[in-house]
């Protein structure tokens, strides 16, 4: 065990440079979050993109596991007794709960839960996905004898030692806490978006970098009022209040995407959710629903798209012919010195919100498909009149029935993917997909036209940028989506690289690549051997193998080298979060501050007060990213 502390220690210690800096600072920060995207996910791309096999630390292949810095880092949030006025004495702790009793909707309105007082220990992780735990005590904490000191120990559960392997999934944190924690510095709850567990607002990274006079960004792959680009630029106590109608009679729209665009007023606002057959399940387009902006919002912004006839002073840019070259031209025009502002709403028919996904095979041959079709064919929920027909839940989850298998190890039901695009008339499949590239920046196009807004900024800037459906693949236990989207999100690391080499260098720059929180998936060794090995690289971007054939076709852990959850015999038996430890890759200004970190005590404050909790041996906090990110964001010129 020394040895693998040392490790960690060695490779944290390489020093950030920090030369002097422009005046007014001048640091630029750049956090890139792939969502979900734990230490095996990032392990499965690297080996898709031909690395080495390797069963511990950083691995390569990646371009973010060149960076010189590495470590690991805790993501757990709170469980609240689920107390009210009417049922004051029943105790049980849930990690979606606030400290408010929800009689009103509106966040921060209701009143605090009978009896409440926050209590930092003992840890109190439950023994279920949402807690479900009468012990006293309101974090979840993280406990290294349980879990492991590392995502690799143990390996697999199917060899757990001494380890727990049913523990990561107890109070797995959600995309809204872990993205609130990362900004504030604060523990929540799941659910909660830039607000502490009372639901009162916290200053967020975003609010520290504009009060430096630093332009701010947000980029992502999935909806722009999703979780983890909303809790920068938001204060509501739950992460479905995408957006609302504008009521120009309220000084608090108490939605994401309303606050963030009247409020928070990012510089740069790119990423998905475009309403154009937005779910379309069937094989006819067009079709709007409007879930990550309302129409009103929506219609507003395309009949008014300059920042003088809109009520948001946004320059307005969507999905359409060219879209890259009109986004990277508007870029180049856009002036955050001026105070100008860009919002541009992308996202591919028939998906979730999300970009065009790309698969394995470094194409788009998933692109118009439902990004959640696999891991919801299998396991169903068992309900008080339908229970599970294998007779068995799932450990730890709350209903979810195990799969009733064949002889030969494979589900009887399921998976049944989709497969039915929504053709607009005259459409194939293949002009389809064509059409999807074309009215689509890459995650890569969009954090360049970011970049390129931002670095005008002479005092610098704060920028984030997700790849947000890495969470989704592995929600959906989709190993061909999961490769292409690690994939992309690496494209777009290497493309923020190659800028920061282009514009001051790592004295200026501090770029800090991590995931907010983890899956529970495990590669068997022979995880390789059962890849397909694309016919050319170069045509698959840099993808040297494919998953085609063990994520629609081998269904049990044996044929398909992979599983999800805490069984060896079961390829499907996780489909959610997990508590496990994550990786941090960094490297630039002021990254030594993280190392000052390692393994201290966890302290934030909220409304109520200051609380301290126990760190992990030779191991960072996401409150203590927030702490690295604030000090370079605020450190005085020199």
């Amino acid at each position: 065990m020394s040895t693998f502390f040392c490790a960690i220690w060695l490779v944290f210690a390489t020093p950030g440079v920090e030369s002097a800096l422009a005046a007014g600072n001048g640091i630029n920060v750049i956090i890139m979050i792939g969502d979900g995207m734990g230490w095996q996910m990032a392990r499965t791309a690297a080996l898709a993109k031909g690395a080495p096999f390797y069963t511990s630390g950083k691995g390569t292949g990646l371009s973010f596991q060149k960076l010189t810095g590495y470590g690991l880092v805790t993501t757990y949030g709170t469980t609240i007794q689920d107390s009210t006025p009417e049922d004051p004495t029943d105790q049980t702790h849930f990690t979606n709960n606030s400290a408010l009793d929800g009689t009103n909707p509106l966040t921060g309105a209701s009143p605090v839960r009978p009896n409440f007082s926050f209590l930092p220990t003992p840890f109190n992780p439950g023994d279920r996905a949402d807690g479900n735990s009468e012990a006293p005590g309101n974090l979840t904490g993280y406990d290294p004898s349980k879990g492991g000191p590392a995502p690799w120990i143990p390996l697999s559960p199917a060899t757990p030692g001494n380890y727990d392997k049913e523990y990561i999934k107890h109070s797995y944190p959600d995309s809204a806490n872990t993205a609130t924690t990362l900004y504030t510095g604060v523990k929540s709850y799941n659910n909660a978006m830039g607000v502490d567990v009372y639901e009162q607002k916290l200053k967020t990274i975003l609010e520290i970098a504009k009060e430096q006079g630093k332009a701010t960004g947000l980029v992502t792959s999935v909806p722009v009022s999703h979780a983890t680009p909303g809790a920068a630029a938001s204060y509501v106590n739950r992460r479905s209040k995408y957006d609302s109608v504008y009521n120009p009679n309220k000084t608090n729209q108490d939605s994401i995407l309303q606050q963030t665009l009247l409020d928070f007023k990012p510089n740069v606002l790119l990423g998905g959710g475009h309403p154009l057959d937005f779910e379309n399940r069937t094989d006819t387009s067009p079709i709007l629903k409007y879930t990550y902006i309302t129409q009103d919002t929506y219609e507003h912004l395309k009949n008014n798209p300059h920042p003088a006839s809109n009520r948001y002073g946004y320059n307005f840019l969507e999905r359409g012919p060219n879209a890259t070259k009109t986004l990277l031209n508007k870029a180049a025009q856009v002036d955050p010195n001026k105070g100008e502002r860009l919002f541009g709403l992308y996202g591919a028919r028939g998906q979730n919100g999300n970009l065009p996904t790309s698969s394995s095979k470094g194409d788009y041959s998933t692109t118009g498909l439902d990004n959640f079709s696999l891991y919801s064919t299998v396991v169903r929920s068992a309900t008080a009149t339908s229970p599970c027909p294998s007779g068995q839940i799932i450990p730890a989850s709350v209903a979810e029935c195990v799969p009733v298998l064949d002889a030969n190890g494979n589900p009887v039901n399921g998976p049944t993917p989709d497969t039915v695009r929504p053709l607009a008339p005259g459409e194939t499949d293949a002009s389809f997909v064509a059409r999807e590239i074309n009215e689509n920046p890459t995650l890569a196009d969009l954090s360049k036209a970011a970049l390129n807004v931002l670095g005008k900024d002479k005092d610098g800037f704060w920028l984030m940028i997700e790849g947000g459906d890495i969470d989704w693949a592995a929600h959906d236990d989709n190993m061909d989506n999961l490769i292409g989207t690690v994939n992309d999100f690496d494209k777009a690391v290497q493309e923020v690289i190659s800028w920061i080499n282009k514009n001051g260098g790592w004295s200026k720059n501090l770029l800090i690549v991590t995931a907010d929180h983890d899956h529970y998936l495990t590669l068997n060794n022979d995880f390789v051997s059962k890849l397909t090995p694309n016919s050319n690289p170069n045509k698959s971007r840099g993808l040297k193998y494919n998953a085609k054939e063990i994520t629609y076709n081998k269904h049990n852990p044996k044929d398909a080298g992979h599983f999800w959850g805490s069984d060896p015999n079961q390829k499907y038996l996780w489909g959610s979060h997990s508590r496990r430890i994550v990786p941090v890759y960094f490297q630039g200004a002021y990254s030594s501050t993280l190392v000052r970190y390692l393994g201290q005590p966890v302290q934030f404050t909220d409304k109520s007060g200051t609380y301290t909790a126990p760190g992990v041996p030779s191991v960072l906090d996401q409150t203590h990213i927030f702490q690295a990110m604030k000090a370079a964001l605020t450190a005085s010129p020199v």
